[in-house]
Order: C-alpha cells, then sequence, then structure tokens
C-alpha cells in the first residue's frame, strides 16, 4: 500500500483508537465524551479509507479487509463500552439529583433522590 491520503485517514482511525483507549477513565464523564469523539472522528477516518479501496484508488487486498475489519470491530467494541458508562453516569445523576455520590458503610448510593428508589428497584 503506498502513502497517501487513504493511507493517512487510515493511519488517522488507528491512532484515533489507540488515543482513546489511552485517555479512558470510565469515572469521569468529560473523558468518557471525549473518548467518544475521537472514536467518531476515527470512524469518519475508516470510512474516507473505505471509499478509497470502493473507489479502486486503494487495491483491496485480504489484509487491507482484515484490517478494516480489525478496526471496525475495535469502534465497536469501544462504543459499547461508552455509551454503557454515559447510561451508568446518567442514572447515577437521576438517583443522587445531580449531587455527586456519596456511599454510606454498605456501600449503597446516601441521599438518594426521593421517590426514585422503588423505581429503580422495581
Amino acid at each position: 500500500m503506498l502513502p497517501g491520503p487513504a493511507t493517512a485517514a487510515l493511519d488517522r482511525a488507528r491512532s484515533g483508537i489507540r488515543e482513546a483507549l489511552a485517555q479512558w477513565d470510565a469515572t469521569d464523564l468529560d473523558r468518557v465524551h471525549s473518548c467518544c469523539r475521537i472514536l467518531t472522528d476515527a470512524t469518519g477516518n475508516l470510512r474516507i479509507f473505505e471509499s478509497a479501496v470502493g473507489s479502486g484508488e486503494v487495491t483491496p487486498t485480504p489484509e487491507i479487509c482484515e484490517a478494516i475489519l480489525a478496526i471496525k470491530l475495535e469502534v465497536v467494541q469501544a462504543t459499547r463500552v461508552v455509551d454503557a458508562c454515559v447510561a451508568f453516569h446518567r442514572g447515577l445523576v437521576a438517583r443522587t439529583g445531580g449531587a455527586p455520590p456519596v456511599y454510606n458503610a454498605e456501600g449503597c448510593i446516601a441521599e438518594e433522590s426521593s421517590g426514585l428508589e422503588s423505581e429503580v428497584h422495581a
């Protein structure tokens, strides 16, 4: 594969995934959102490369097809983790009324929003 814009896009996609994994912190919602943006950019770069393969700019080889599938799988797996973390953080906000969670001696969230306990455990 010769260097060019399509190859650079593939490299940016791979680099983006590595960057998202390096920055990952499930306890920090800002980082979760940052990783989501990085993964979105990586997906866009992968689409640029796929378009180049589809148009014949890059000759499709078994190695290239395997690389595309591997990157797609990494993005899908990372996106599922990001989505789960965002849902978790939203659930904490709902349970605590927006206050940071404080845990009691039993390991349960203390001072939950009134009226949500029965709905959460129903």
